[in-house]
């Protein structure tokens, strides 16, 4: 266990520190949850790092102790490391509501010739969002006419939200009441 282990720990460490601040600028500026993620992963990496500089001193030291110490704490760093991300993608994969549905629906209902609107769902990660939506056009609007007012709600829904990759727009008469 030389100097030169502990200079290309603590050069590893200093590596780490700069990705998770980079990292987490740039995944909140671009409302990215996969460079979140990663963010989150290395921190694992710098705890990693601190156990293993702990082990190393440990050794040298001649207090081996130190070293099964610092394999648990590494365990229990990833083990957390790995809960977490998994609580953050869990929501990606289960479909979650991404973007509000009254916020859309005031968007749909900007465009003039819209009766209504239901069936909204958005799922996806927050900087990839993909929409489907049911208008509601008056019975009697020609068809070629109902399919352009679906291109303006959708041109309208991805200029307010530009995270919207794909917008699936059903056009359906209004529902009846009674």
């Amino acid at each position: 266990i030389s100097v030169a282990g502990f200079i290309v720990m603590a050069v590893t460490l200093a590596i780490n520190l700069w990705v998770i601040r980079y990292e987490t600028g740039e995944g909140e500026r671009l409302g990215s949850e996969v460079l979140l993620a990663d963010a989150l992963q290395t921190r694992g990496d710098v705890w990693t790092s601190v156990a293993v500089i702990v082990a190393l001193a440990g050794a040298r030291l001649g207090v081996p102790i130190l070293d099964p110490l610092a394999a648990l704490g590494v365990a229990v760093f990833i083990g957390y490391a790995g809960y977490q991300i998994a609580m953050t993608t869990t929501r990606i994969l289960s479909d979650r509501i991404v973007i509000s549905e009254g916020d859309l629906e005031a968007v749909v209902m900007s465009v003039a010739g819209v009766v209504g609107c239901h069936r909204i769902r958005t799922r996806g990660t927050m900087d990839q969002v993909f929409l489907d939506l049911h208008v509601w056009m008056p019975g009697n609007m020609p068809l070629t006419e109902a399919h352009h007012l679906s291109h303006v709600v959708k041109d309208r829904l991805m200029a307010r939200y530009p995270q919207i990759v794909d917008a699936v727009i059903h056009i359906e008469p209004p529902e009846r009441v009674g």
